[in-house]
C-alpha cells in the first residue's frame, strides 16, 4: 500500500492541513515533540489501526473533533478513506460511504512501530494477548466474531458466579468459544514463531522463541473450568480461559518481560512488529504500509542498518526520527508544519 494524500483537521499537534508525501519509502525528521509521532499515529487511525491511550487524545487540545482523510494506492486500484474522530468514538468512510471499521480490514492498512511497543515485552500479559487478538482479528472475521461471543458468556459467568447461582450453559458456552479461541492462537502461532526467531537474529544476537501459556487446553476446557470451580466461587471471577493466558517471550530461553534489557525489549518488540508486517504482506498480497516511529533508537549500527534496508524494500515506508538517515528523501516538520523536499 501506498500513502498519496493525507489531509487532517484539528489533529493532536499537526498543523499541515495536507500532505503529498514522496512516493517511495522517506523519513519524517525533527526535533522531539514537533509532530512526527502525531503524523504516524494520524496516518495509522485513518487507515483503520488502534493506538495506545484514548481516541479523544488525538483530538486537538480546545477542539471537540478531529477529521483524516486519506487516498491510498493497492494492487487493486486507490480508495478514499476517512475518519472522524470525536465523543462517540470514530466513524470511517470508504469511498464517501459510511462502513464498519471492519471493512476497512480489507485494504492492507498499515504497521506502526514505536518505542511504547516496548510494552509488549515489558508489559503485562493483557500487553500480548491484545496483540495476538489483534493481528488475528486482521486475518478473520471469525475469530472477531468469537471474541465477541466470549466477552459476553464470560460476563454472564463471574456474574452468575459472584450471585451463586447455577454455570452449567455459560461453562458451555464459554467453553465452546474459547476453545476455538485457542485453536485460532496455536495456528498463528505456527506462523508468527519462525519469523519472529528469523528478524530477530537480523536485528540482535541471541535466540528468541515465541510460545503459548495456556490455562486451559482447547481439548480439555470444560474439564479445566469444573475443576477450578471452588476456587471461581470464592473469588467471582473466572480463572480460566483466553482471557487469562499469555504470549511467552523467550530470549535464550529466559522470560523476557522479567530479564530483557531495554535494548533487548526493544529488539524483540521490533522482531514482532516486522513479524506481523511480513504476515499481512502474505494475507493480502501486498505489504501495508510501514510506519516506524524514533526507528533507530536503542538499535547499534548493524541494526540500524538491518531496519533500514527492510524498510527500503518497501513500496512505500515513514521513518521518523531527529537525524535524516542515509539515502532517503526527507519530510521536515517542525512545531506541526510538514514540509517536503528542499
Amino acid at each position: 500500500m501506498r500513502l498519496l494524500r493525507l489531509r487532517q483537521r484539528n489533529f493532536r499537534n499537526l498543523r499541515t492541513p495536507e500532505l503529498l508525501p514522496p512516493p517511495g519509502p522517506f523519513a519524517l525528521v525533527g526535533g522531539n515533540a514537533q509532530g512526527k509521532t502525531s503524523l504516524l499515529l494520524a496516518v495509522h487511525l485513518v487507515l483503520g489501526g488502534e493506538v495506545r491511550g484514548g481516541l479523544l487524545d488525538q483530538v486537538r487540545f480546545g477542539e471537540k473533533e478531529a477529521w483524516l482523510y486519506a487516498e491510498v494506492e493497492t494492487e487493486l486500484g486507490t480508495y478514499r478513506l476517512e475518519a472522524r474522530i470525536g465523543p462517540e468514538g470514530r466513524s470511517v468512510l470508504l469511498g464517501g460511504a459510511p462502513v464498519p471499521l471492519k471493512e476497512v480490514y480489507a485494504l492492507p492498512g498499515s504497521v506502526l512501530l514505536g518505542p511504547e511497543d516496548q510494552a509488549l515485552v515489558l508489559g503485562g500479559k493483557e500487553e500480548r494477548r491484545g496483540f495476538l487478538d489483534r493481528l488475528l482479528i486482521r486475518f478473520s472475521d471469525r475469530y472477531r466474531a468469537l471474541l465477541s461471543a466470549y466477552e459476553k458468556a464470560l460476563r454472564q459467568r463471574n456474574a452468575l458466579l459472584k450471585a451463586g447461582q447455577d454455570l452449567a450453559a455459560w461453562d458451555q458456552a464459554l467453553a465452546r468459544y474459547g476453545s476455538e479461541i485457542l485453536l485460532l492462537r496455536r495456528r498463528l502461532l505456527k506462523r508468527l514463531g519462525p519469523l519472529a526467531r528469523e528478524i530477530h537474529r537480523a536485528l540482535a544476537p541471541g535466540e528468541l522463541e515465541l510460545a503459548l501459556e495456556e490455562t486451559a487446553p482447547p481439548e480439555g476446557f470444560l474439564e479445566a473450568l469444573r475443576s477450578r470451580r471452588e476456587e471461581e466461587r470464592e473469588r467471582g471471577m473466572t480463572l480460566v480461559g483466553p482471557h487469562r493466558d499469555d504470549l511467552l517471550l523467550l530470549l535464550n530461553g529466559r522470560l523476557a518481560p522479567r530479564f530483557a534489557s531495554r535494548g533487548e525489549a526493544r529488539a524483540i518488540a521490533l522482531a514482532l512488529r516486522l513479524s506481523e508486517h511480513r504476515l499481512l504482506a502474505e494475507h493480502y498480497g501486498e505489504p501495508p504500509l510501514l510506519l516506524l516511529d524514533e526507528w533507530d533508537q536503542e538499535l547499534d549500527e548493524a541494526r540500524r542498518l538491518a531496519l533500514l534496508a527492510y524498510a527500503r524494500a518497501q513500496p512505500q515506508a515513514l521513518l521518523a526520527s531527529t537525524e535524516p538517515p542515509p539515502g532517503l528523501p526527507v519530510c521536515w516538520v517542525e512545531e506541526g508544519v510538514v514540509r517536503c523536499g528542499g
